[in-house]
């Protein structure tokens, strides 16, 4: 067959004339908010543009739509994702509830306490706290949750079946310290994960006899969980699944899991900004946006699969999809821990966290902090620009922050424009060497989540960059064969 050679751009190539033998199309609403949030992902600056300009830019992107700048603007206030007036945009704070947390060990809040108002509940400090001191340590979540994603290799013994953690230890020492179960291939990396996963023999052995657990129920709740990525689904069947085994301490766990702040996911899913790459819902978890009822009608049915009498302890669909939105609002990192869930959200924090291997959460103070003022944490990334800080606590917590920073943030758009804004911590500079890095004085993204004054970055407006660079693999030009 006879061939031609030609030069085809690749470089800042004319979209136009991509496009130009194509026929235009018209993108329908779901089309144009995920291309919207996924640019947003990709360039985040470009949240913080005006509507026109945002505009422009997804017309240079998607040159064969069909949209008019009318059509676009519609579409985008009535998915909450541009307004001109916030107060107007969808929240569902207001909705949440909660009710009093029974049985708050005193040994642990020595130096909180839990109040209840307005805001539902808070934590304050009871004694002035010097910045770095421990305020709480929770030992263990509410219920481990073992990572969905990692349920396959605990399923062959390759990572530990309650804590994920990849496993390194040989098999002789697995059989001499009984770290093995009897009954399947799964394998735990210490005794007291495998003291603590009571709920394996019920959901994992097909065979076991309880009426209130069907082995082989769960276990297809279970794939279709793993199928559909529904992290809170498979969450919330754990924790209900602990609560029928554990005769002691089960009725401890569910009535502080139904005091923990809840709100029906069926609600939140109105919020949600994109089903797309780049979409913040419950991005937190891992999960997509599931919006068909019938998938959740399905989880459902597999859930009471697993659980026989579920629907005659009064749990319905409704209740079902409560105790999902329940999870996906108190979670952190996969766990749900009982005293962190009373900590209310603020982009400049008090507190920060850490969680260690085995799951257990210590709060240390960021600031020196008085007696009786809020303990604040942040639900999302500090060094977030406004735009999406505030679009992420909508989204996920159904609420627009007016934090000081927030207000600040915002005054300064108006004045000047977008600007980036780092936290840098003063204890990032010193001399002290930590164990944790090989130089102190160059800190990485933890640190700069601790406490420091915040200043602004400047981005000059002519770097001296006056074109696009060529290709560090391609000229302008490729040559190609092409059929004649």
């Amino acid at each position: 067959m006879p061939l031609k050679l030609e030069h085809l751009l690749l470089n800042d190539t004319d979209r136009k004339s991509i496009f130009a033998a194509e026929d235009s199309v018209t993108p329908d609403e779901k089309e144009v908010c995920d291309d919207v949030v996924l640019l947003w992902k990709q360039e985040p600056s470009s949240e913080e543009l005006d509507i026109s300009k945002l505009y422009a830019k997804i017309k240079a992107r998607n040159q064969q739509w069909a949209l008019p700048e009318e059509r676009f603007k519609t579409i985008l206030a009535n998915h909450n994702l541009y307004s001109t007036d916030s107060s107007q945009l969808f929240t569902y704070a207001d909705q949440v509830t909660s009710l009093e947390t029974p049985d708050l060990p005193d040994k642990v809040l020595k130096k909180g306490e839990v109040r209840y108002g307005s805001r539902g509940k808070s934590l304050y400090a009871k004694v002035h706290l010097k910045q770095g001191e421990l305020i709480f340590s929770e030992h263990d979540p509410l219920t481990p949750i073992p990572p969905l994603d990692k349920t396959a290799l605990a399923e062959k013994g390759r990572s530990c079946s309650l804590c994920g953690l990849s496993l390194t230890q040989s098999s002789h020492f697995t059989i001499m310290n009984g770290l093995d179960c009897q009954n399947c291939s799964a394998v735990w990396c210490s005794k007291s994960c495998k003291k603590i996963d009571t709920t394996h023999p019920y959901l994992k052995h097909p065979m076991s006899k309880n009426k209130k657990i069907d082995g082989g129920g769960w276990l297809k709740f279970e794939a279709f969980c793993k199928e559909q990525v529904i992290t809170s689904a498979y969450s919330v069947g754990l924790i209900y699944a602990r609560v029928l085994v554990e005769r002691g301490d089960g009725q401890r766990i569910w009535s502080r899991f139904k005091s923990l702040a809840q709100v029906s996911q069926k609600l939140r899913i109105k919020a949600a900004d994109s089903s797309n790459i780049g979409g913040t819902f419950d991005a937190s978890n891992g999960s997509p946006l599931v919006e068909s009822r019938s998938t959740w009608e399905r989880c459902f049915d597999l859930f009471c699969g697993a659980f026989p009498t579920v629907e005659s302890e009064g749990i319905d669909l409704d209740t079902f999809l409560t105790y999902i939105g329940k999870f996906n609002i108190n979670q952190l990192s996969g766990q749900l821990y009982t005293i962190y869930s009373h900590l209310n959200h603020n982009c400049e924090p008090n507190v920060r966290y850490e969680i260690d291997s085995k799951m257990g959460l210590k709060v240390f103070a960021r600031k020196s902090i008085d007696a009786g003022q809020e303990l604040l944490t942040t639900y999302v990334n500090p060094l977030h620009g406004v735009m999406l800080r505030r679009r992420e606590l909508r989204v996920n917590w159904g609420f627009l922050c007016d934090c000081n920073r927030c207000i600040n943030d915002l005054e300064k758009r108006k004045v000047s424009g977008p600007s980036v804004h780092l936290t840098i911590p003063s204890s990032c500079v010193n001399t002290q060497r930590r164990k944790s890095s090989l130089k102190a004085a160059r800190p990485d993204l933890s640190e700069l989540l601790k406490n420091g004054q915040e200043f602004d970055l400047e981005i000059p407006n002519n770097i001296g960059v006056t074109s696009r660079r060529k290709s560090v693999r391609f000229d302008d030009k490729v040559m190609a064969a092409v059929e004649e």
